[in-house]
């Protein structure tokens, strides 16, 4: 009977004793390293999302400046048809 303790307690040990170490291996990395690691990508992503907005405001002002192109063009259009129906 006192071998059967011994050999659980050698059993609870070499199992503590490797999930420490599991453990340690495996570990997250330290507090300090993983908010520089957030503070990184939080830094990347707000410049994606920098980059699309000017991408997004560019387009949209080529977009602005084709519609006033084709408003004027058609004030135009509309301008010389009145005044060829007025000189008729």
């Amino acid at each position: 009977m006192a071998s059967s303790k011994w050999t659980g307690f050698f059993a609870f040990f070499l199992g503590a004793s490797l999930g420490v170490v599991a453990g340690m291996l495996l570990a997250p990395k330290s507090g300090e390293d993983l908010r520089e690691d957030l503070n990184d990508r939080l830094n990347e992503g707000a410049e994606r999302v920098r980059a699309t907005s000017r991408s997004v405001a560019r387009r949209a002002q080529e977009m602005a400046s084709q519609v006033q192109q084709s408003v004027s063009d058609a004030a135009d259009a509309g301008i010389r048809a009145s005044r060829k129906l007025t000189r008729s």
